[in-house]
């Protein structure tokens, strides 16, 4: 029986990947990252010291569609990867995942619901409309995480998720673009998340680094490698894992990294523990950390001792 083709979920960036380039330890010479949308590569491909990337996804057609992003470093220069991409068109590729397209929805609602107040120059937190958007979205959130427990405040986990989001210069900022129009509006939102030096070195060392796409589970992945892994960038793939997926984790990575070798987490609303004496959290990290312009994830990073 023929089986259906996967769906593309993300086709751009649901997360800021300079966060990822700015933590990598310097020694870093064997990467492991969650597909995602591919762009998440080029910033590791900027980095001359790698020498190996994993590129691990159960989804085929993300792992397709980082090998289309990667082909883009084949365009002579950056201006023509720019206009290849088009991103301030609703109509690029990289609004054609199932992710981007919900935005897409989700801010038309919002311009519905906030009427006139849905604009760059208007902090919605302070609007009179605001209350009730946040009290019904939690309560989706709940529902959806089918969380009983009374200790997050999801309300108050949103409103802070927001006023993080606009922290950034609007310009510069697609996740804010995203959130009010579906989609980049100016050019200089794309270029923050994807500049020409990072694009340039990409090019410039895509050649020299050993590229592997494994279409796997990234925990059982990373079960393969004994001392191998220096740097891991998990994306928030925490937030979908059983218990005891997450206790198998803990153990994948003990095995896997090398010593001071780091893994990345992000994850939605819910915390972030790993329980491990080999496993300590990376706190001279936190102010990188701080510089990741989604606004709603909870970060640590982890290493090996």
């Amino acid at each position: 029986m023929k089986t259906k083709n996967p769906k593309l979920k993300y086709s751009f960036l649901n997360e800021d990947p300079n966060c990822e380039l700015k933590i990598v330890p310097p020694n870093a010479k064997t990467i492991t990252c969650i597909a995602g949308s591919g762009f998440r590569l080029l910033p590791f491909l900027s980095l001359s010291q790698i020498k190996t990337i994993y590129i691990v996804d159960q989804s085929k057609a993300q792992l397709d569609n980082t090998r289309k992003i990667l082909d883009l470093l084949n365009e002579p220069d950056y201006e023509s990867f720019v206009q290849q991409l088009n991103p301030t068109s609703a109509k690029s590729f990289l609004y054609s995942g199932q992710h981007e397209q919900s935005c897409i929805l989700r801010a038309r609602l919002l311009s519905l619901f906030f009427f006139g107040q849905f604009k760059p120059d208007v902090d919605l937190t302070q609007t009179l409309r605001w209350p009730l958007f946040v009290k019904t979205y939690a309560h989706f959130l709940k529902v959806l995480k089918k969380d009983s427990s009374l200790d997050i405040n999801y309300a108050s986990y949103l409103t802070a998720s927001f006023k993080k989001l606009i922290s950034t210069p609007y310009r510069q900022n697609f996740f804010w673009q995203q959130f009010l129009y579906g989609h980049a509006k100016t050019m200089d939102a794309f270029t923050a998340l994807v500049p020409e030096k990072n694009w340039v070195a990409a090019k410039n060392n895509v050649g020299k680094i050993d590229i592997h796409y494994v279409e796997h589970d990234i925990v059982d992945f990373l079960a393969t490698k004994t001392n191998e892994i220096d740097f891991i960038s998990f994306s928030n793939v925490i937030n979908y894992l059983s218990d005891t997926k997450k206790s198998l984790l803990v153990t994948t990575l003990e095995k896997s990294l090398r010593i001071s070798g780091q893994i990345f987490l992000r994850s939605y609303i819910d915390p972030i523990l790993l329980k491990s004496s080999r496993l300590v959290e990376v706190r001279t990290k936190i102010e990188a950390l701080e510089t990741e312009m989604t606004g709603s994830y909870v970060m640590k990073v982890y290493e090996k001792i």
